[in-house]
């Protein structure tokens, strides 16, 4: 598959025709990147655009005691980075791939230039910038008015939205999380993780196999994350 096929893949840049990919296809950089590495740090210079044409990557900052905060997880399509374009996205974070992935770097001079001549890319890029936002304000609203089971219910449901396969069992997160990725997502620790999964699994919510989870009583589950109340 060629570089253009993997960047049309990427809403951002759904809707420009070929010239245009042409364009932003010249100034992109690609690699591969192995499982378990860093491709963007907190103290990295600024000013670059990253896709992630194909895997899976984990978005999280360190606090001041070193605890791990995971921001996100992201598929193929999805865009971060810490360039001055998108005002609090990604900057000050670290972006680690949770397995064999395919990303392209762009560099912010020359997305900006490409973007003053593509107006329809430039509202693309805020809708993107918009969507961040709000899922930024729904995790915090998560952290402030959920206690830890309705936070893991919170994000189990949405990790199925990214990454859900329908089975015999239900509905399979298709990637591969630990308990204490999970808790890192929520603000918890591992063993307060493990317990709230366990329940959910005794009460028959989701089952848990050696490699995923799968959500067996969706609607119970969005009852635990307060999403549905009826």
């Amino acid at each position: 598959m060629n570089k253009i096929w993997y960047l049309k893949r990427c809403d951002l840049f759904h809707g420009l025709n070929n010239e245009a990919m042409e364009r932003i296809a010249a100034v992109a950089n690609e690699k591969n990147v192995p499982k378990k590495q860093v491709v963007m740090s907190a103290d990295a210079e600024n000013g670059v655009m990253y896709i992630l044409k194909k895997g899976t990557v984990r978005v999280f900052k360190l606090s001041p005691d070193g605890k791990m905060i995971t921001l996100d997880i992201l598929k193929d399509g999805d865009i971060f980075g810490a360039m001055s374009a998108i005002k609090g996205g990604t900057a000050g974070a670290y972006a680690e791939t949770l397995d064999d992935s395919y990303i392209c770097a762009i560099r912010q001079e020359a997305l900006t230039g490409i973007i003053k001549e593509m107006p329809d890319l430039a509202i693309s890029l805020i809708g993107k910038i918009n969507q961040k936002l709000k899922e930024a304000e729904e995790r915090i609203a998560d952290l402030v008015f959920r206690d830890v089971p309705g936070r893991i219910a919170s994000v189990l449901l949405k990790l199925a939205e990214q990454f859900g396969k329908s089975g015999d069992s239900g509905v399979e997160i298709s990637i591969k999380l630990t308990h204490q990725e999970l808790a890192d997502m929520v603000g918890a620790s591992r063993e307060t993780a493990t317990i709230v999964l366990n329940e959910f699994k005794e009460d028959k919510v989701v089952s848990i196999s050696e490699k995923h989870i799968s959500i067996i009583d969706e609607k119970r589950l969005r009852q635990w994350a307060g999403k549905d109340l009826t």
